[in-house]
C-alpha cells in the first residue's frame, strides 16, 4: 500500500471511517506516483473495485450505464480496501502497484486491453467486452483469472473510458 508523501497531516489511504477527517474531494499523493481523492462511499467497496468519483467527492458504483459519466468531469478510481456505505475514505486514480478487480482471465500486458464488466467495478479482458466498454489508462501487471472476482495489480494513468457522452 502506498504512503502519503503530501504534507497532508494523518493522510492514511489504508483506513477509513464514519467520521471525515477531511474535506471531500481534497486529493493527496503518495508513493509509486500514485494520486488519490478523499470521498464518501455511497456503497460498499471491495479491493480493487472501479468507482467513479464526482466534483462533490462521493464515489459511486461504477456501472458501463455510467462510462459517458466520464465525458462529464467524474473521475475514474479504484478502492484499494473495504470501504463501506456511509464511510470516508481514500480511492487511488493514478499510479503503479494498485489493485484493480477483476472478472474472468485478464492478463498482465495484455495486447487486448480491458473493459468494464457488466459486474459493476470489475475488469475483464478487452475482447470479452461490449462495444464502447473499453477503459483507456488501465495497465495490469499481474495476471488474475477466476469465473467469479479476482484482484490483479496494475497500473493507472488518469482511467477514461472511449464511451464519450452527447
Amino acid at each position: 500500500m502506498a504512503v502519503s508523501n503530501s504534507s497532508l497531516i494523518g493522510a492514511n489511504f489504508g483506513a477509513s471511517g464514519t467520521t471525515a477527517l477531511f474535506a471531500l474531494g481534497t486529493s493527496a499523493s503518495g508513493t509509486d506516483g500514485t494520486s488519490w481523492q478523499y470521498c464518501e462511499a455511497t456503497a460498499t467497496f471491495v479491493t480493487g473495485e472501479l468507482v467513479f468519483v464526482n466534483p462533490a467527492g462521493t464515489a459511486k458504483t461504477f456501472l458501463t450505464a455510467s462510462l459517458t459519466a466520464n465525458a462529464e468531469g467524474v473521475m475514474i478510481a479504484a478502492a484499494q480496501g473495504i470501504i463501506s456505505q456511509g464511510e470516508f475514505g481514500w480511492f487511488a486514480g493514478r499510479g503503479r502497484n494498485l489493485y484493480v478487480l477483476c472478472t474472468g482471465t485478464v492478463t498482465a500486458g495484455g495486447e487486448t486491453g480491458v473493459v468494464l464488466s457488466a459486474n459493476s467495478g470489475r475488469l475483464q479482458n478487452g475482447l470479452a467486452g461490449g462495444v464502447g466498454n473499453t477503459l483507456l489508462g488501465i495497465f495490469v501487471t499481474t495476471s488474475a483469472s477466476t469465473a467469479t472476482q479476482s484482484v490483479a495489480v496494475a497500473t493507472l494513468t488518469w482511467p477514461r473510458s472511449t464511451l464519450m457522452g452527447a
